[in-house]
């Protein structure tokens, strides 16, 4: 592993936190983790300049004004807005110039599960690394709340395995905001629309054009509005509701699986048997047997 490069001023005053966390070993092995984390009131020559961290850090702003240079875009971090970054890659954040103060919470995180919740988080944010919860209250309140756990003496296995799932609580969260069109929770009417009607209509067929036609919205536009707001393409997401479907039907009929998959909309046997085992894992006709064969057969 690079050595990590590390270069920082910590303009911090007497009433700032910061905590440095321990984790036990059977939860760094396994699950998300804190490393540490903090409640910094910063001054203006505050900055860090930082790379091969093995780490994820989420940072709020509470007030004042900071930036962050980041893969190649400057973002300015103002009040009610964070960044989450992987602090492998080259990362610069500081007072913002000019500014004379930056109260920011913030955790530095790892563990087996960050990385993909990352990545989920940088496709609902089209790639970006700040967004704007605003008013919601959510993340703060589970930043506050870690802080507290550790700053209380929280030191045990059940300490990090709380704090474990605080920290899914709030990538999730972040996901969300990042999902969610100027932060706001309503998804927009168009995917709504869209997503009813492929509900409705799964069993036949249906086109991105056909989608958009019956919307009346441009194609393009729907397919992006889509994946951000859902996180799957129109397609993905017929593809999902049609194997979900057709598990209901393995499982509670006895109906031949060529005629499961005419009724969920696929017509080529050979299609469906392909893309069932790509998503599930087994043929539809493993996937029946095991049910048949456990004492879940008969549904909760």
């Amino acid at each position: 592993m690079p050595q990590v490069r590390l270069h920082f001023n910590l303009d911090i005053d007497r009433e700032s936190v910061w905590l440095t966390v321990t984790a036990a070993q059977p939860a760094r092995a396994s699950i998300a983790y804190v490393q540490e984390l903090g409640d910094f009131r910063c001054g203006p020559d505050y900055f860090t300049d930082r790379e091969n961290l093995p780490s994820y850090l989420i940072k709020l702003c509470l007030n004042g004004e900071g930036t962050l240079d980041y893969e190649g875009q400057r973002y300015g971090i103002r009040p009610g807005q964070l960044f989450w970054i992987d602090c492998m890659k080259p990362q610069y954040y500081r007072t913002a110039p000019g500014r004379d103060h930056w109260h920011v919470l913030w955790v530095h995180f790892t563990g087996a599960p960050c990385e993909a919740y990352y990545r989920l988080f940088l496709a609902q944010n089209e790639g970006k690394n700040v967004i704007h919860p605003g008013s919601d209250m959510a993340i703060r309140s589970t930043l506050e709340t870690l802080l507290n756990l550790y700053r209380e003496g929280g030191n045990t296995l059940l300490d990090d395995v709380q704090a474990s799932a605080m920290l899914i609580q709030l990538m999730s969260h972040c996901i969300h905001v990042a999902g969610s069109p100027s932060g706001v929770n309503r998804l927009p009417g168009y995917v709504i629309d869209a997503r009813s009607y492929i509900n409705l209509h799964y069993a036949q067929r249906i086109t991105l054009d056909g989608l958009a036609h019956a919307l009346s919205i441009n194609k393009f536009y729907l397919q992006k509005l889509f994946k951000r707001c859902i996180g799957l393409s129109p397609n993905e997401y017929l593809i999902y509701t049609r194997l979900t479907k057709a598990k209901q039907l393995l499982r509670t009929t006895a109906n031949p699986i060529s005629q499961i998959a005419l009724d969920v909309g696929i017509h080529n046997i050979g299609h469906f048997i392909t893309l069932f085992k790509r998503y599930e894992g087994i043929t539809p006709g493993a996937y029946r047997q095991y049910w048949y064969d456990s004492d879940s057969a008969a549904g909760p």
